[in-house]
């Protein structure tokens, strides 16, 4: 797709394709979009769509935070960037196991720890920062378009009893 086919979403100033009906930054539905009705009022019109299940959502069920349009299911999402947090931990080596198997089930993964020095963690072995780092939440994201099959993958890894 050639650069001019993009353009800029209106309310986040993301880039969107030409032929795009939401923005997939914020949720914004374009201006070019016809009419749509929201998933849970089909009599209602939506006026965006929800970053992380993509339902389109009415006045009545969309929440907007931080500029970003959620479903009031996944209003609670943290979202950084364009990444999700999936799972949280003060102990790295579930977050570690966590990413190792939503890894392997293909999901692209981040772990972080969001202190004063927002390092990714990446290991560290028995350091002192490592130790220090031990101290913060270990945080788990996935890109927005996978949450919701990722939480799922974490959800059964919980519910088998391994955290």
């Amino acid at each position: 797709m050639e650069l001019s086919a993009y353009k800029r979403c209106t309310n986040c100033d993301g880039e969107v394709t030409g032929d795009s009906d939401f923005c997939p930054h914020c949720g914004q539905i374009t201006s070019e979009a016809i009419s749509v009705f929201c998933a849970r009022h089909p009599t209602a019109v939506a006026v965006a769509v929800c970053i992380i299940c993509r339902q389109l959502v009415c006045r009545a069920c969309a929440l907007q935070k931080r500029g970003r349009w959620f479903c009031r299911d996944h209003a609670a999402v943290r979202v950084e960037q364009d990444w999700a947090l999936v799972f949280e931990s003060p102990d790295i080596n579930d977050a570690e196991l966590v990413k190792s198997i939503l890894d392997s089930a293909g999901f692209h993964v981040v772990v972080r720890n969001f202190g004063p020095n927002t390092a990714v963690w990446e290991g560290g072995g028995d350091s002192l920062f490592s130790r220090q780092a031990l101290n913060r939440l270990a945080k788990v994201f996935v890109p927005i378009p996978e949450y919701v099959e990722a939480e799922r993958s974490c959800r059964e890894w919980k519910d088998a009893g391994n955290v």
